[in-house]
């Protein structure tokens, strides 16, 4: 966590981005404003329960007493205000529930800005820069007395008492001892009675079960950081035996403490550290505050990257992502063939299933033909690849739109779907069958019924997905087991596992369908289009957005990783040609993100999907910018220009970097990795794609203005539109060291594949 020196500051100021998983019941000795940046937040504050979303704020007054589980994926920023014993104490704010887009959003608007600022100002530290975080303090609580104002009398009555204040520090540090409810009441000379009464009113807990709770969470934070073994935690949290240990921990984690050490091992990895914000810091804050608008920071360039890295030793499984192929254009066989090869790529989206359905109606019955589906499916199926097929509301649509009068219908169409696979393909178990339920294109939250009954049709297949807009808070991982599940996958594309019965009651919760009709998927790709747009209307970087967003890609993919999420939980569209990822997505961003344009042109994103699914299974290192892997003796090497110094770069463009623009087109850094434990005759493949190459494209200046390409054009465009590559052959003994530069949106892979000479 960072600080502020006082340097004659009325109050310290304290700011973080972090992971909150789970948090015990705490007496809060600060007032605390927490911004949810991804993922989401559950609060129990003073014996109430509140929902933090993405983009949500709240405030926490000094002596709230709070409970908070974080969703896997949160990182919330956090400002604390403290102040000392000749200061005086700030009052408590009045907040019920979160502000946000919807609730007093006038002020929303200004806290955020004022915390992302006063957050990227202690970072990023300058000349002046105590009296500019002074100043955003200062204002931050100005605006909280502004929009929110302070607690009243009667309502500062139903916080906690000061008596249960005291039980609850008095169990924080006393967790490890024997503790019980008769040694609490004879040290404050209570009646345990009223004792545990009161506790229990007003925090919603009782005694006994608070303190269970506190010992959980320091075991839980023992066995992710220590090696201690499991009968030292045990009896350091202050449980009496392993037995009961073991009981309560499986009880609230669904893990023995043995099992969740095992799938929770904190990964031990090299990483550089140039003193920097971390690489993703940014591209948190950029959806909910422009960019351009942050306050202005030096550019912080390192000159070099050096690491040791020893190929003997693994740091765990390196996972790929089970990327969605979407096919805007005809599929092609040989084009399906290879993004199977090259890309990896397993499933291909199926959608617009009713419209490749010939149905009418003859004597009073339907009569469905599924000869342009069927030929759609063997194609997939032919290709070695499986049908990911994708029920949506628009099928209720385009049914509606042919005219039967017998809206029951629509189920008896969904039957003959199900009939008609069954019979006719005997691999159809292992497809996947997504059913998104929310209409999705509309203001106003409302679910297509017919397609939520229409879930149950299918319900004997192995593979039925239920979207839901976040994960619900009855979805376990995909390690764990789950009695009657079925998968649920949220808008980020994590998929979990869920009861069946679950799944579909909560559908109808109305948690989901406000953030439906609140368009939040909408606004956030606004969002993302916005800042791709940033490249193309620069004067110096517009030629290189192509390669701008193959950065992007690879950097949300070192992310994932970054926060241990497993990428193979995750089931990502990818778009072939212009495809649209989802319904909602604009034509303009779906075009960028594409792998190749409509005509079959590759764009650098396809290299860089193509490297990112190259990379071998055993993960050796991985740092912000660089993975290393290996299979057996061979090695593969992906590195790419850092996030954050792209940002900055961009952010604060000046003279100087526009000069370097003018003469280098990129600025560098060098790259050292010294390799340990490495010994034969190897042949080493370098492959780069960097704007120097995008430079020495001008053969293909005329060809971009064509708007029909002949196939020889496509095959030329291909032929030069592609990383540069390079061979040598190399006697290594003990140490090898890679030396080499990665430009400004630069892309390096690197092959050391062992030979037999």
């Amino acid at each position: 966590m960072l600080n502020t020196k006082k340097s004659g500051t009325d109050h310290v100021v304290l700011a973080s981005i972090e992971k909150i998983e789970e948090v015990d019941f705490l007496l809060m000795t600060q007032l605390t404003v927490w911004f949810v940046l991804t993922g989401y937040l559950e609060i129990m504050r003073n014996g109430s329960d509140i929902l933090m979303r993405t983009g949500d704020i709240f405030v926490l007054n000094k002596g709230d007493i709070v409970r908070v589980i974080g969703s896997e994926d949160n990182a919330t920023l956090t400002v604390k205000f403290l102040t000392n014993e000749y200061q005086e104490e700030f009052p408590p704010f009045k907040l019920n529930i979160p502000l946000s887009m919807v609730y007093k959003k006038d002020g929303y608007e200004l806290v955020k800005n004022d915390m992302a600022y006063l957050y990227v100002e202690m970072i990023y530290r300058g000349d002046g820069s105590e009296y500019i975080i002074e100043g955003y303090a200062k204002r931050l609580i100005g605006l909280l007395y502004r929009y929110l104002g302070s607690v009243d009398e009667l309502e500062q009555a139903h916080a906690a008492s000061d008596k249960v204040k005291e039980i609850v520090s008095h169990i924080n540090a006393n967790y490890a001892e024997k503790l019980s409810l008769d040694e609490i009441a004879e040290h404050f000379y209570s009646s345990k009675y009223y004792l545990a009464h009161s506790f229990k009113n007003q925090l919603g807990i009782s005694i006994g079960n608070y303190i269970k709770e506190v010992r959980l969470f320091h075991s839980l934070r023992m066995l992710e950081s220590t090696n201690d073994k499991i009968v030292t935690i045990a009896l350091l949290s202050g449980f009496p035996n392993v037995r009961s240990f073991n009981e309560a921990f499986r009880l609230r984690y669904k893990l023995t403490p043995a099992e969740f050490r095992e799938e929770r091992q904190v990964r031990v990895v090299q990483n550089h550290d140039d003193g920097g914000l971390p690489q993703d810091v940014l591209a948190l804050l950029s959806p909910y505050v422009s960019i351009g608008d942050l306050p202005a920071v030096a550019p912080v360039v390192p000159d070099r990257i050096e690491v040791q890295i020893d190929l003997h030793k693994t740091i765990g499984k390196h996972s790929k992502a089970n990327h969605v192929l979407k096919v805007k254009g005809e599929l092609k066989d040989e084009r399906l063939l290879e993004v199977r090869e090259r890309l990896g790529v397993k499933w291909v989206s199926v959608a617009h299933i009713i419209k490749g359905i010939n149905i009418e109606l003859s004597e009073g019955k339907l009569v469905c033909s599924f000869r342009e589906l069927d030929r759609v499916l063997q194609q997939i199926v032919s290709a070695g690849m499986s049908p990911y097929l994708q029920f949506q509301f628009i099928d209720y649509d385009d049914w509606l739109e042919r005219g039967f009068p017998n809206k029951e219908w629509f189920q008896n169409v969904m039957t003959e779907i199900h009939l008609h696979f069954q019979q006719n393909y005997r691999t159809s178990q292992d497809w996947m069958y997504e059913f998104r339920c929310y209409y999705e294109l509309q203001n106003g939250g409302e679910l297509c019924l017919p397609l939520v009954n229409a879930i149950s049709i299918f319900k004997g297949y192995k593979n039925i997905v239920i979207h839901f807009p976040m994960s619900p808070e009855d979805a376990v991982s995909l390690d764990l087991d789950c009695h009657r599940a079925v998968y649920c996958i949220d808008d980020r594309t994590r998929m979990r596992k869920i009861p069946l019965e679950a799944a579909l009651d909560q559908l109808f919760d109305e948690a989901y369908i406000r953030v439906i009709s609140e368009n939040t998927n909408m606004k956030a790709q606004d969002l993302i289009l916005d800042r791709m747009l940033v490249y193309e209307h620069d004067d110096y970087l517009h030629a290189y957005s192509d390669l701008a967003h193959a950065n992007a890609n690879i950097w949300q993919y070192i992310s994932l990783m970054n926060q241990n999420e497993i990428a193979n939980h995750y089931f990502p569209p990818l778009s072939l040609d212009t495809a649209k990822l989802f319904e909602y997505f604009p034509d303009e961003l779906a075009s960028k993100l594409s792998l190749c344009t409509l005509d079959g042109r590759y764009k650098d994103n396809w290299y860089a999907t193509e490297f990112v699914s190259r990379l071998f299974d055993e993960l050796v290192f991985q740092n912000d910018s660089c993975i290393v892997t290996k299979q057996q003796d061979n090695y593969r090497i992906l590195t790419v220009y850092p996030e954050e110094e792209v940002h900055q770069i961009i952010n604060q463009k000046n003279e100087q970097t526009e000069l370097a623009w003018h003469k280098a087109k990129s600025p560098h850094i060098s790259v050292k990795l010294e390799l340990e434990n490495v010994e034969g005759t190897y042949r080493l493949i370098k492959q780069r794609l960097t704007p120097e190459q995008v430079d020495q494209r001008l053969d293909l200046a005329e060809l971009r203005k064509c708007k029909k390409l002949s196939f020889e054009d496509i095959a030329y465009w291909n032929a030069i539109n592609r990383p540069s590559r390079s061979i040598e052959h190399l006697k290594i003994k003990g140490t090898h060291i890679l030396d080499f530069e990665v430009p400004i949106f630069g892309i390096v892979m690197i092959d050391l594949e062992k030979t037999n000479d």
